[in-house]
């Protein structure tokens, strides 16, 4: 049995009335009409899976909403998102799709179509800790997400929010729901140049902006354009050094509230600091206050889980972050957690080495890797990259007093872990880093 609530969605959104990039959506003749002629003529049918491909700004938002009008549920993925390695999608080549020209393409003959019932939208994972996964958000993890941001940024109707980060994230996703989901227009045109998103703030076209630390770092260097200062902004995605903070404070007059959540999830935590506080709907189940260990949540909204999955929807959700859990209620994040790795046949348990790494002066972040050989990839080996300026013959002092049977890694050090444009570890670049400087 499918759900309606997929198409209550939309039917919210447009009786705000709400604009994208300056235009309404729900007029004759506009490309959400279109798409839902088109997907109507391609046979889609309640709970099917539509791939949204290389879809961007207004157009993923349209193409969104007019899945959701037909009761389906939407896929995005980049232009080149999928390929046939990739086991999360084997099911999805042959689906329906809204291609990035906004040409439907129906189904093909042959694929077997699957039918979602609570599930409202499908997110890639980052793939940061392994092979990427479809995410399945439920309506109800959707709707938490939206009051998240519509009572952490203090949402009302008719103010205009510039997110200028990729929606197919979830965190771009999730901020622009929320903010039609609050009646709020949106300004969802891609980033291009600092100087422009800059000129809209200063400008007062944009009250609110959401963005990722990267940008916020390209925008503090940024010279004023005008008097106007935004009402609240948010980094997401990522860390924010404290120097940060205070840079685009002194900028644009106001501090960069930060936000916290995971793929499956949706946005978990709000606040001024650290990762913030959990949002309505999310309790903390450990660590304790004034305790330091793996984030584990319980939610208003249970998690789906992912594609193909069968499993009952779970309320309480281990994120596999180590944080500090201060006695106030915030949150700060430490180390992501590094389970057991697979070396040569035999799992090893990498939270030693990890711990032993971090433990030496100099040393602010950590990695582990265990790659196949280039000349024998039957053989495996064991890298440790880590961030800071630690020498590396401290590193590999450290190594040496690793108890009786845990393996010694190679050490590469670096300035700073590779990152993706969302402050998510680049496992690719990562790799490629690991393999240029072994030879």
């Amino acid at each position: 049995m499918t759900s309606q609530a997929r198409q209550d969605l939309v039917t919210r959104i447009l009786a705000h009335g709400v604009h994208v990039n300056d235009e309404p959506l729900d007029v004759a003749g506009s490309s959400f009409h279109l798409l839902c002629d088109q997907l109507d003529q391609a046979g889609v049918q309640p709970g099917n899976i539509v791939v949204l491909r290389g879809l961007q700004g207004r157009d993923l938002v349209s193409a969104a909403m007019a899945v959701w009008k037909l009761n389906a549920v939407p896929l995005p993925v980049p232009l080149q998102g999928h390929s046939r390695d990739d086991e999360a999608a084997q099911a999805l080549f042959d689906a329906c799709q809204i291609t990035e020209t906004l040409t439907v393409l129906p189904a093909a003959p042959s694929h077997k179509a699957i039918r979602l019932g609570t599930t409202a939208v499908l997110h890639r994972s980052s793939g940061s800790t392994g092979s990427p996964k479809l995410a399945r958000r439920s309506v109800a993890s959707v709707l938490q997400d939206a009051e998240g941001y519509r009572s952490g940024l203090g949402l009302t109707p008719g103010e205009r929010v510039a997110i200028p980060v990729p929606l197919m994230h979830s965190f771009g996703w999730g901020i622009t729901i929320g903010a039609l989901l609050s009646g709020c227009d949106v300004d969802v045109a891609p980033f291009v140049r600092a100087s422009a998103l800059a000129h809209k703030v200063d400008s007062g076209t944009a009250s609110v902006l959401a963005i990722t630390p990267p940008v916020a770092r390209l925008l503090v260097e940024t010279q004023r354009q005008g008097k106007s200062v935004p009402r609240a902004a948010m980094a997401g995605a990522g860390p924010v050094p404290n120097d940060l903070d205070e840079a685009f404070r002194t900028r644009f007059g106001v501090p960069l509230l930060r936000g916290y959540g995971s793929t499956e999830t949706g946005g978990t935590f709000f606040g001024d600091r650290g990762m913030g506080r959990p949002v309505h709907g999310v309790d903390i189940v450990a660590p304790s206050p004034g305790e330091r260990g793996e984030l584990i949540l319980r939610l208003a909204a249970p998690v789906e889980g992912y594609l193909g999955d069968e499993h009952i929807p779970l309320r309480k959700w281990h994120t596999r972050d180590i944080v500090r859990h201060d006695v106030d209620g915030c949150v700060y994040f430490e180390a992501r957690a590094q389970g057991p790795l697979r070396l040569n046949g035999r799992f090893i348990d990498a939270n030693i080495t990890e711990q032993i790494l971090r433990a030496v002066p100099g040393v602010t972040n950590v990695s582990l890797l265990v790659l196949p050989r280039s000349e024998s990839p039957e053989t495996e080996d064991f890298y440790a990259v880590v961030e800071g300026n630690a020498a590396e013959e401290n590193l590999l002092a450290s190594l040496a007093e690793s108890p009786a049977g845990v393996p010694i890694p190679r050490v590469i050090v670096c300035e700073q872990l590779p990152t993706t444009t969302l402050g998510k570890r680049d496992r690719g670049a990562l790799i490629e880093m690991v393999r240029k400087a072994s030879g």
